[in-house]
């Protein structure tokens, strides 16, 4: 009785994954999707594909249809994927090195943190300076600090792997205040923390200064329930706003070498898009880009909209289209944080010709597969934004050490 139980139990579950692989068989069909990235465009019933990270920009592109648009032209298709799902920054540099990512966002400072630390990936993209607000120090509402130098003796949370950290590291030096690292003590200590597990332990009153992008999704709430105020923003025309701060679009160096028109593909849905939001003078397209963004990215529309609008947002930006420039901000960047002695580029950091191979010179000015994604481009209509396109949303009184 007892082997006919386990017989008949094997068989339910051989007949359960039979079921399953049939489902996953017709599921396929003939939108088989070949993974290799050297299949060409001109071979019959192949397709490449091209897993990119999930923003709120690339949802919009690809619910409006322009993602796929692009792509088909070169019998490509893409594949966006919810990096923040998977964890940390860690987990994302082994999708990328694994070639299940192959082109995502972050800063430049933490793009050149993975190409230091190994990543063999380029820089496909670069925007223009950020705001000064797109980095952050907070105290809660209630606070009794009120200027930089109040928080001396206190604890400062960020991640030492994000921007944030740089950011205020910068802004809190320049203002006389120094804050731990592994070399030297400071004025402030440092709680290496992130994510929801950092805003928690920030409303919990376990740190009292944070620093942290305004508009992502564990810390927009802060602002919408005005929960936060600003008592430092990253230094104005400083190292971060000026170099580190800038966002990057990377690629795997050797998918990008086998894929160029792919990313040409990208980039030029990337420009439609931040176009088509900047290009509406009644505000539809923002209302419209927010619900899609609340959507796809698994956040409230409140989030999504005030990322969308405030002057800190990291996406729905303009790009620089000079090689020479990008190389140029790197190399600024990397100088500054050595002279400064910053533990990781001091031990880890790229010669010239390194950050120069960086940069894909393919994809800017003058290179085979260039598209201008700047916003004073010949013929763009493209306006600044006014109070009816994304501006400024200041939801929590600024302190007084502005």
């Amino acid at each position: 009785m007892r082997i006919l139980k386990m017989v008949t139990a094997k068989a339910s579950w051989l007949a359960v994954v039979l079921a399953v692989s049939g489902l996953a068989s017709y599921a396929r069909g003939d939108e088989a999707v070949t993974k290799s990235s050297g299949v060409l465009p001109t071979v019959p019933g192949k397709a490449r594909i091209a897993h990119i990270t999930l923003t709120d920009v690339t949802s919009v592109a690809a619910k409006k249809g322009w993602l796929q648009e692009e792509f088909a032209k070169y019998n490509a298709k893409v594949d966006l994927i919810l990096t923040t799902s998977y964890g940390g920054t860690g987990v994302e540099a082994s999708l990328l090195d694994r070639g299940d990512l192959h082109i995502t966002s972050r800063m430049a400072y933490p793009a050149l943190q993975h190409r230091a630390n190994g990543l063999d990936a380029v820089i496909i993209w670069q925007s223009i300076n950020p705001h000064p607000r797109r980095a952050v120090t907070l105290v809660q509402t209630d606070s009794d600090i009120h200027t930089v130098a109040d928080l001396k003796g206190k604890t400062f949370g960020s991640s030492i792997v994000g921007c944030p950290y740089y950011a205020g590291v910068e802004s809190l030096r320049a203002q006389g205040v120094t804050v731990d690292n592994d070399l030297q003590r400071g004025d402030v200590r440092l709680l290496n923390i992130t994510g929801a597990a950092a805003t928690s332990a920030f409303l919990a009153g376990r740190f009292e200064g944070y620093g942290v992008h305004p508009t992502t999704t564990t810390t927009a709430s802060l602002y919408i329930q005005n929960q936060a105020r600003e008592v430092a923003t990253a230094v104005p025309n400083g190292i971060y706003v000026t170099a580190g701060g800038r966002t990057v679009f990377f690629a795997m160096r050797k998918w990008a070498e086998e894929n160029p028109d792919l990313v040409k593909a990208f980039l030029v849905a990337w420009d439609r898009t931040v176009r088509w939001l900047y290009n509406d003078p009644t505000g539809a397209h923002l209302q419209e880009a927010a619900t899609i963004a609340a959507r796809e990215l698994r956040v409230s529309r409140a989030v999504a909209l005030f990322s969308l609008k405030d002057e800190a947002r990291t996406s729905w930006t303009w790009g620089i289209t000079d090689y020479k420039d990008v190389v140029a901000s790197i190399k600024k960047f990397q100088t500054y944080q050595i002279s400064v002695k910053d533990p990781f580029f001091t031990k880890n950091h790229l010669n010239d010709k390194e950050i120069e191979a960086f940069v894909d010179r393919r994809f800017f000015a003058g290179g085979q597969y260039f598209v201008d994604v700047s916003e004073k481009r010949q013929g763009s209509a493209a306006a600044e934004p006014t109070e009816t396109r994304p501006g400024k949303v200041q939801l929590a009184k600024v302190g007084s050490s502005h």
